[in-house]
């Protein structure tokens, strides 16, 4: 369930590169996500990383402390639909989400991520070669086909532009028009 490093290094990148001042992350884990956009964006910056559990926050927030970014990162425990939709009604916005949680959540989580970001906005979505499952049509089960179907589609969305990175389990690359 952790990200690979050379996701983490992406992610940074990614946040300088956009430019990003607010950032949020669905899925927290382990907070490594969490910590390379945190490096990656400017003084005033913000990762908001929401978790349905805080098993492992401690070790987060350890690993936050040591590299001086714990000003940056708000943790929020709670259901990622219900937080994002929450977000919607506050008319919160953000440059850049991160999903990386409940899989059978992903196209709830790009939704509402659409209804989040202006123009530009990025959404980065892990997991989504899923272990080379969804290119065996052999592979039915419940996971497979969301990762699936939200790959298709994402790719015949008009609202944004797509690239599927082979990273790791694969990053959906996607930039809102």
């Amino acid at each position: 369930m952790q990200i690979a490093p050379e996701q983490g290094q992406l992610l940074g990148i990614i946040v300088k590169i956009a430019k990003a001042k607010r950032c949020l992350e669905i899925g927290r884990f382990t907070g490594l996500s969490t910590l390379c956009m945190a490096k990656g964006l400017p003084e005033d910056g913000k990762v908001i990383a929401v978790d349905n559990s805080d098993e492992f926050l401690s070790l987060a927030n350890k690993f936050w402390d040591q590299a001086n970014v714990s000003d940056k990162i708000e943790s929020v425990i709670g259901n990622g639909v219900e937080v994002m939709q929450s977000y919607i009604d506050r008319q919160f916005s953000f440059d850049l989400i991160f999903i990386d949680a409940d899989k059978n959540n992903y196209s709830n989580y790009y939704e509402l991520s659409l209804c989040l970001l202006p123009s530009n906005g990025i959404i980065i979505i892990d997991n989504m070669l899923w272990g080379g499952n969804v290119a065996d049509p052999s592979n039915n089960d419940n996971q497979t086909e969301t990762i699936r179907s939200l790959n298709t589609k994402i790719q015949k969305d008009e609202r944004v532009d797509f690239s599927l990175l082979p990273i790791s389990d694969g990053l959906s690359f996607i930039r809102k028009k």
